[in-house]
């Protein structure tokens, strides 16, 4: 019987498990593998299938800066454990007019001198980015200590680090569980795990497939990014790019997140161009998620967001065009859900509002906490993670759809 078992072997889980087993608990990991061919899959999907993510370090809301101070802490430990690097530069760009920065500019204003942080008006923008064309009156803020991670990297890094320390990994999915006498996790080729306490980190797909018998309140949002391959020469001109949000100012996308070229598993070299989208829908049900990661919105959404990435990059030469799907999933009050269902014996850590990837250490440590000590012990306030269930949400503190935007 283990200590612990971990059910979701995502960024948040996995960072869990690593904490757990390095805290000396005896774990177990229920962690299926990235599907080989996603048309065909039929088990759980998960948003750490790609090689890029953005890094920040600072943020308005002092909670949100806190963790990202500690996931800048870790950094060390997490590449102690990987194969390859996790994360890179060359720093992080924000770029949108004043009025819509999420409080940057205010915040920058403020910070005593020696922060590092650069303000570039439109003219700086223009000269220090030649690549990029930006909107008339965006202001940059560049900071030296963000940057890009690679998810998958970052899963697999937190992972074996648990392995090592004594872990287990079940590389099936889970497909319920049952508390009495006590915990007991069954996965999908009928093994059944039994452990004294469970923490659920299944993201997504948390509602609806007979874990929780009260549904969370959540909301899950489809994004869509744009890959565009290019070849040597174009990756050369283009590698000073920084990993860039920019609020652009486009009909059919909106709140971009791009990623300097990158290398992707099949040698290709990709340009990221992640946004919210006209076609952005919710999805609910594991099913309706599920076909979601499998079809997306068709070949047509290339053609849709093209246009305002060929804007931004004046006369990129593109060798060919490929998408990537993920899911949002946010939660009732803007930060991840990690709380005690059953205190003793069942926990959560579900909702990465868009930010599990840079977060996700301080997030799994705090729930490795949680969990560990059947208190919450952290100087965090724990109120700002409770979880909250379907029915008690009025107001979602979470981006709506583009296309319930006001035109």
């Amino acid at each position: 019987m283990f200590d612990v078992v971990v059910i979701g072997g995502g960024m948040i889980g996995a960072s869990a498990a690593r904490h757990l087993a390095q805290s000396g608990l005896d774990v177990g990991v229920v962690a299926p593998p990235e599907p080989v061919d996603a048309a065909v899959h039929t088990g759980p999907f998960g948003a750490h299938y790609d090689e890029t993510r953005l890094s920040r370090t600072i943020w308005a809301d002092p909670l949100e800066a806190e963790l990202m101070r500690r996931a800048e802490l870790a950094k060390p430990d997490i590449e102690e454990f990987s194969d390859r690097p996790v994360y890179s530069g060359p720093g992080y760009l924000y770029a949108a007019v004043p009025d819509e920065d999420e409080g940057l500019g205010d915040l920058v204003a403020g910070m005593p001198e020696g922060h590092g942080i650069e303000v570039l008006g439109p003219a700086a923008l223009a000269e220090r980015y030649p690549e990029i064309h930006f909107q008339e009156e965006v202001v940059g803020y560049l900071e030296p200590g963000g940057g890009c991670l690679n998810p998958r990297a970052l899963v697999a890094s937190q992972l074996r680090a648990a392995t090592e320390a004594g872990a287990h990994i079940f590389t099936v999915g889970a497909s319920g569980m049952t508390m009495d006498p006590t915990p007991t996790v069954s996965l999908v080729d009928g093994t059944r795990i039994g452990c004294r306490k469970v923490l659920v980190a299944t993201g997504a797909f948390t509602n609806g497939i007979g874990l929780l018998e009260r549904p969370l309140a959540l909301r899950m949002k489809t994004e869509t990014v744009l890959l565009a391959e290019i070849g040597e020469h174009e990756a050369e001109r283009l590698a000073g790019l920084p990993p860039m949000h920019y609020g652009i100012h486009d009909p059919v996308v909106a709140d971009i997140y791009a990623a300097p070229p990158t290398t992707y598993p099949d040698g290709s070299v990709l340009l990221k161009w992640g946004a919210n989208t006209i076609r952005d829908r919710w999805v609910e049900r594991p099913d309706e998620i599920a076909a979601w990661y499998r079809h997306g919105d068709g070949d047509d959404i290339v053609e849709l967001m093209r246009p305002s990435m060929e804007a931004t990059y004046p006369g990129i030469e593109v060798t060919g065009w490929r998408t990537h799907r993920c899911v949002v999933t946010y939660t009732g009050h803007g930060h991840t859900y990690i709380d005690a269902v059953e205190p003793g014996r069942l926990y959560l850590a579900v909702g990465g509002h868009g930010r599990s990837a840079k977060c996700a250490d301080p997030l799994g440590a705090l729930a490795a906490s949680l969990v560990a000590n059947d208190a919450w012990v952290d100087p965090l306030p724990a109120d700002r993670f409770r979880a909250m269930y379907q029915g008690e949400v009025e107001d979602w503190p979470c981006r709506d759809l583009m296309a319930d935007r006001p035109t």
